[in-house]
């Protein structure tokens, strides 16, 4: 038992296949997602690659910019899928598809695992989330302006307050997933944008 020991181990150190910033990343926030991120160490990520936790340490300090590279490495994939699900051509009608998107994602997360209990993993999805969602309003909103189609004076207090308003509708569906709020919280959130006027209106002002 013990020859057969050093055996396995002598063939794990040297059949130990590379592994990429990026693949790391994606590992641990699967992982992370699934058991949470404080029950997800780097020897679980390190196991699950067939790496050692060395080579992870060298791409990592720590486990929290493990955590920081992760978070961002998903936003970008999530950027990129909100992005190319958006077909409106006013800012206006982009922000809200934004919005929609968002709402229709927590809702489909909530729907898939209704009995689960979960802490850490929704957590994960509104840090993600941040990182997506808040910044594209604001630059939508700021595209409106200098394109003329928007008239918001203050971008980075509207955004903050549209991020408000889908909170709560985040709140709402989590609480009770059969409730619908999507309607509601999009014509809020037309009327923080666009005053309660179209674009064409705001235009003609």
């Amino acid at each position: 038992m013990y020859w057969n020991t050093i055996i396995v181990s002598w063939y794990r150190e040297r059949c130990e296949m590379p592994a990429t910033e990026e693949e790391i990343a994606a590992k641990f926030m699967e992982l992370a997602f699934r058991y949470g991120y404080r029950r997800t160490s780097v020897e679980d990520v390190a196991r699950a690659l067939r790496i050692s936790k060395k080579t992870i340490y060298e791409y990592f300090p720590s486990k929290q910019a493990l955590l920081e590279h992760a978070l961002e490495l998903s936003a970008l994939g999530q950027r990129r899928r909100v992005e190319s699900m958006l077909t409106e051509v006013t800012a206006l009608g982009r922000a809200l598809q934004v919005v929609s998107i968002a709402l229709a994602d927590v809702r489909s997360f909530y729907l898939s695992s209704p009995h689960e209990e979960m802490v850490e993993p929704p957590e994960l999805t509104a840090q993600v989330n941040a990182r997506v969602f808040g910044p594209m309003v604001r630059e939508l909103l700021a595209q409106g302006n200098a394109a003329g189609e928007l008239d918001v004076p203050d971008v980075d207090t509207t955004a903050a307050f549209v991020m408000a308003v889908g909170m709560e509708a985040v709140r709402m569906i989590r609480e009770d997933p059969s409730s619908r709020p999507e309607e509601a919280t999009l014509e809020a959130v037309r009327r923080l944008i666009a005053g309660g006027r179209t674009p064409a209106q705001t235009r003609r002002s």
